[in-house]
């Protein structure tokens, strides 16, 4: 009976295939809940249509000692609305709120002293964590569970918190400041040894033009034929870290506060969630779904606290719930949402550049086929600090 039932179970599965290759083995295991490897098409498609092709500038070379406010106007994809800014007084609850209501995922704190800073999920995710930390270091008997962790700071002032992540020191230039100059500071990062991501642009008064990343930077960059060759010159495979993936993930039973913690330390907005049983030994991780610390703006908003006090597969659960009950033309025209998106570790810097800006995404994943696991997390800033040398 039990013969019978296996080879039952097999010719639904596999019809008259005598074996299954890596691949299929794990596509027969992994419910069908969520393709991690799959781009929104018809969004993907579009945002492709909107862009001018590189073609636009045959001939001409990209001036990095130009004013930054020459290389602006060359930007095709910008936020549609000014970059929020918050007293130092305001609640992070009511911060957060802004920024989802705006689609931003940082803004900028104003102190009464002058002093500005970035505000952004990292430093709601890195302040849970610092507040988990020293309870658990000081040997108290009464704990507080993270959901209440979360409710106390969800009423702190942004001006506690801001910055404290470390993620993006604010260093603001002028808009005649020369884009090579700009590129250096994203480079070589602030004064204060944090990285900068993310540039204010101010006019002479010191009022905030725009801000200026380095996912701007690829924008501009592939309009222009030599940025774009070399680009295309380089291997995405410079980013595999299959050999440390695993420090980088979350088991799918993990608590959720495990995967924060995990951002938190490496500085990453995402975190793969997997199943450790299937990574074997080959390096890389078989992706079940992500948690990104953008997912806390949910948790804040419908003020749902106690499911961080679950595991990850409860967490992914939750979320994936409320974004079904999410009307799905208002998520794909106002949201604006990509499914996670990757890039094979084959292609190259020119094709994650692109999906990159197309998706205006933080990070991408680098997937490898011959093992069909992530093998990498990419950011903008990577891919330009990667080619900084080359382009100038």
């Amino acid at each position: 009976d039990l013969q019978e039932e296996v080879c039952a179970m097999w010719n639904k599965v596999c019809g008259r295939h005598e074996s299954l290759s890596y691949c299929e083995f794990l596509a027969v295991l992994l419910p069908p809940i969520e393709d991690v490897f799959e781009d929104v098409e018809s969004a993907y498609e579009n945002a492709l249509s909107t862009r001018t092709p590189s073609s636009r500038h045959v001939g001409e070379s990209l001036d990095v000692s130009q004013p930054i406010a020459n290389i602006l106007p060359l930007l095709q994809i910008r936020r549609g609305k000014a970059v929020p800014i918050f007293d130092q007084s305001l609640r992070v609850i009511d911060a957060v709120r802004s920024m989802s209501e705006t689609h931003h995922r940082w803004g900028i704190v104003k102190y009464w002293n002058g002093r500005r800073e970035f505000f952004d999920y990292m430093d709601i995710n890195c302040q849970l964590v610092k507040l988990s930390g020293r309870q658990a270091s000081s040997g108290s008997r009464k704990k507080l569970r993270p959901s209440a962790l979360m409710e106390k700071v969800s009423t702190m002032a942004v001006g506690e918190i801001a910055a404290c992540s470390r993620h993006s020191s604010y260093v603001p230039m002028s808009a005649d400041t020369p884009l090579l100059d700009i590129l250096r500071i994203i480079a070589e990062g602030g004064q204060s040894g944090v990285p900068v991501r993310r540039v204010p642009i101010v006019d002479s008064s010191g009022d905030m033009l725009t801000v200026f990343s380095s996912l701007d930077f690829l924008d501009i960059a592939l309009q222009f034929p030599g940025p774009t060759a070399v680009l295309k010159s380089r291997a995405a495979r410079t980013f595999d870290r299959r050999d440390t993936m695993l420090d980088v993930a979350v088991a799918y039973d993990d608590a959720v506060l495990e995967a924060l913690r995990i951002m938190d330390a490496e500085h990453y907005t995402i975190c793969p969630a997997t199943s450790r049983d299937l990574c074997g030994d080959l390096g890389g991780v078989v992706v079940r779904s992500v948690v990104a610390v953008s997912d806390l703006k949910w948790v804040l908003n419908l003020r749902h606290f106690a499911i961080l006090d679950e595991h990850v597969s409860d967490f992914i659960s939750w979320r994936n719930n409320i974004s079904r009950n999410l009307d799905s033309w208002v998520r794909s025209q106002r949201l604006n949402r990509f499914n996670v998106v990757s890039v094979h570790a084959g292609g190259s810097l020119h094709e994650l550049a692109q999906r990159l800006v197309d998706s205006q995404l933080q990070r991408v994943f680098l997937s490898s086929e011959e093992i069909a696991r992530i093998v990498g997390i990419v950011s903008s800033r990577d891919i330009l600090l990667e080619v900084l040398d080359q382009l100038l």
